[in-house]
């Protein structure tokens, strides 16, 4: 009897025990899931605080943004030679047994007007200590930089009226060609506020204060219609490198938010975009911006239709779909790949922290090969990716497979992990030719021109401002990646563009836009 109730407790401890077991397995797997989720969130406040607070390593800032508030105190505190390093040359001069630096600015542009002024010893000291007479024998010539404010003139215009006899009114000579007919802007005019809002990122309300400050009473409202009026003359410029766009072997798309306050059927709140497009390629490449309430496949795809090549792009969902259109080989971009590997490093838990290090290796060998070939032929370029740049994507690849069943797959390296071995091809792709670029940075740089001047004038107030702005930051940009000088291009364009009536016509105007020396 007490063996039957021994046993009967006994079989009781074993259930409990098997019991508890089964809990606590199932608590210790919790607590994993619990953990990964706690290191996740980790992840994501430390992202946010980043953003907020931090510096990105590859946050890139304009030298108009940075230290605006205490610019003057910072670069008085450097050498000369520092301070003045965009524009001076550094020699060195020997002085006993010390070797000194010393800048030497470069001369001033020989096109500026010159002002003399001769600087002469009081007639008192044009003497030598005997009293011997001195005359001058030569001139020590240094340069200073004069400022103007911006001259401001009225260009009076005289229409001849003909008559048979005095007061016998006929005919009068015609107006002058003119993008704003009745207006009172002239080309010069329109490129100065062009050029200010979209190059320099100066909304229109800053130049109507400046224009005050002349005496001169000139609306924003004014200068907005004139700058949608403008956009629409030059439609068939744009037309023209859209055109170009098409037809190039290689091209790039990436895409960035713009808000419009006024749109049909939408809230002011809601998001759009600037679609742009780039030829990456060549000595005239092209930079596009097109407005669109949307970024999903029906809009790309209708961008894109017809183009043959290369497409380089990130890796946005809808893109997978347009690169498997024939004809099309869609290049990823190998710089939103590293980004990963340095959220990782930087974001991440730390198991995450030490994978994202060594991510970051293998692409600062690709990078710094990069560097070194960069001024190689594309047939060297060729040569070299394929001999040294693809065994380390190999042996990239590899690592990754191996280490990715071991990390969380929401983490900020399993997120990079995937985004690697998912776009993988398409990150090799620009081994095929030496023309290609390892990522999309040229449209990444021609964006932040645009975003530059969005962080000043925040959104659009309507849709025909929003295409206004298309076009015109699509003259600009494309201006300054070319080496123009877009203030004088857009002076002669807006001249002589009244006067276009044919496609060769555009093409001409077009070309100002590609080459520098039709602006000298």
């Amino acid at each position: 009897m007490l063996s039957d109730s021994l046993l009967s407790e006994f079989e009781t401890l074993q259930l409990k025990h098997e019991s508890l077991r089964v809990r606590s397995e199932n608590d210790q797997e919790k607590i994993k899931l619990l953990q990964k989720e706690v290191d996740w969130l980790k992840e994501q406040i430390a992202g946010f605080k980043r953003d907020k607070f931090g510096k990105k390593s590859e946050r890139w800032e304009s030298q108009e943004q940075v230290c605006l508030f205490n610019e003057a105190e910072i670069q008085s505190k450097k050498s000369d030679d520092t301070a003045d390093n965009a524009s001076c040359a550094e020699d060195e001069i020997q002085v006993g047994a010390h070797t000194k630096k010393r800048g030497h600015r470069k001369p001033l542009p020989e096109n500026l007007q010159r002002e003399v002024v001769k600087v002469e010893l009081p007639p008192e000291e044009q003497k030598t200590e005997d009293g011997s007479p001195l005359k001058v024998i030569g001139w020590e010539i240094s340069e200073k930089l004069k400022y103007e404010p911006a001259k401001m003139s009225v260009l009076e215009i005289h229409r001849a009226k003909y008559g048979v006899d005095s007061g016998d009114y006929v005919k009068t000579a015609p107006p002058a060609p003119s993008i704003i007919p009745k207006g009172l802007a002239t080309p010069e005019l329109l490129a100065a506020i062009i050029v200010a809002k979209y190059a320099d990122g100066l909304p229109l309300y800053r130049m109507e204060e400046i224009f005050k400050r002349h005496g001169i009473d000139l609306s924003r409202t004014t200068m907005a219609r004139w700058v949608v009026a403008v956009a629409e003359a030059c439609q068939p410029i744009w037309n023209v490198f859209s055109d170009k766009w098409y037809e190039s072997f290689y091209v790039a798309v990436d895409e960035t938010h713009v808000q419009v306050l006024k749109e049909n059927g939408r809230k002011a709140e809601d998001k759009s975009w600037m679609i742009v497009r780039s030829t990456p390629y060549g000595p005239n490449k092209i930079v596009l911006f097109d407005y669109s309430i949307s970024r999903g496949s029906e809009t790309m795809m209708g961008l894109i239709a017809g183009i043959k090549g290369y497409l380089q792009t990130d890796g946005l969902n809808v893109y997978d779909k347009v690169g498997k259109e024939e004809g099309i080989v869609r290049l990823g971009c190998n710089m939103h790949a590293r980004r990963r590997f340095e959220k990782a490093k930087t974001e991440g838990a730390p198991s995450g922290k030490s994978l994202g290090e060594v991510g970051l290796q293998f692409y600062k060998e690709l990078y710094d090969l990069e560097e070194e070939i960069r001024d190689k032929t594309p047939e060297e370029r060729y040569q070299m990716r394929n001999t040294r740049g693809r065994p380390i994507f190999e042996k990239m690849k590899v690592w990754v497979e191996e280490t990715m069943p071991k990390v969380p797959i929401k983490s900020k390296i399993g997120e990079a992990f995937h985004y690697f071995l998912n776009e993988y091809d398409a990150l090799i792709g620009y081994l095929q030719d030496g023309r290609l670029e390892m990522d999309n940075g040229f449209t990444e740089r021609a964006i932040r021109k645009f975003a530059i001047g969005r962080n000043n004038w925040i959104f659009s107030d309507t849709e025909a401002g929003a295409h206004a702005s298309s076009l015109l930051y699509s003259l600009v940009v494309t201006a300054k990646v070319n080496g123009v000088n877009p203030y004088a291009a857009l002076v002669k364009i807006f001249t002589e563009l009244p006067k276009a009536k044919c496609l060769e016509d555009y093409e001409r105007l077009a070309d100002i836009i590609l080459s520098p020396e039709l602006t000298a």
